[in-house]
């Protein structure tokens, strides 16, 4: 099964629906929590109250399994673009949930990441990559995502509304484009790893943890961007950074390069120019999603 598209593509497109179902249950729930609510309680704690809530981390949860299935089987620069595939499935999912009916732009939106993606699915036929990289090589991509997390988060704090929820989506999806290639790593080497003694060996290297603190991180961030009310401004900006950050260390660190026959470079370059128009098309169409207040602002009741 080791990079049969058969494979990962279906365990990617269906790990795109998890995410897509997560991120419609847990938006509507933390929309409605209000920040400055009273009580002892964290925000993450008084989501966990919401049942909808946990029901979307359940999905969220069952979603990066099949990615890390997909990931260990086939090359992240392939792989990652198919998660865009979530916002197809979010706009869907959020209409069904929700009742709010997608405008033109929207769905002109939609349709242009749908056939983006499948020109990418058959214009894309890359090497496989090496997933040991070198140290230098990852010093260098860890204190660049730092550092552009951190400043992501300065301006998040400097923002209001549907600005804020773009780049506490940005951070998230800088979290986890991350979060992808150490995947990539830790998979690849317990599939190698025989015994105890290898698997205690791969738990004394810093990936695992790495894996799980970038997979914590971003789920947090990505809450706090739900928060400020734009599930469209979230989903668009985390999905973007993710796949580009993904796609960049795949090629740097692995190796991992795209088919160059012609043909194949001009179908690649068209289905990532259509993915690109699409997502933009979709975040134009969020922002009237902003133009009320948050819901739990609209929710609460006239003072006396």
């Amino acid at each position: 099964m080791q990079n049969d598209p058969t494979v990962y593509i279906p365990l990617t497109l269906l790990a795109a629906l998890g995410f897509a179902a997560a991120a419609v249950l847990q938006q509507t729930q933390a929309a409605r929590q209000d920040p400055g609510a009273a009580g002892g309680d964290s925000f993450v704690l008084q989501l966990l109250r919401r049942p909808l809530w946990l029901l979307g981390l359940l999905a969220y949860v069952a979603a990066y399994g099949l990615q890390a299935w997909a990931v260990s089987l086939g090359p992240v620069v392939v792989i990652q673009p198919l998660i865009a595939a979530q916002l197809v499935f979010a706009l869907v999912l959020d209409s069904l949930f929700t009742g709010r009916k997608a405008g033109t732009r929207e769905w002109l939106g939609a349709i242009a990441v749908t056939l983006g993606l499948a020109g990418f699915i058959v214009g894309t036929d890359p090497s496989a990559g090496d997933p040991d990289s070198t140290p230098t090589r990852w010093l260098v991509a860890t204190g660049a995502t730092v550092l552009c997390v951190l400043l992501a988060l300065g301006a998040a704090l400097r923002t209001r509304d549907d600005a804020r929820s773009a780049l506490y989506g940005t951070a998230a999806g800088l979290c986890w484009g991350f979060m992808i290639v150490l995947m990539k790593v830790v998979t690849h080497r317990l599939g190698e790893a025989e015994g105890w003694t290898a698997l205690t060996s791969m738990l004394a290297q810093p990936f695992v943890y790495g894996l799980v603190g970038t997979a914590i991180g971003g789920f947090l961030l990505l809450q706090r961007a739900f928060q400020a009310g734009s599930l469209t401004h979230a989903l668009v900006s985390y999905t973007l950074v993710e796949i580009v950050l993904a796609v960049l260390l795949g090629i740097v660190l692995f190796g991992e390069r795209p088919h160059t026959g012609v043909i194949s470079l001009a179908i690649t370059a068209a289905a990532a120019t259509l993915m690109v128009v699409g997502i933009v098309f979709l975040a134009g169409a969020g922002a009237r999603d902003t133009a009320q207040p948050p819901v739990y602002a609209r929710s609460a009741p006239e003072p006396d």
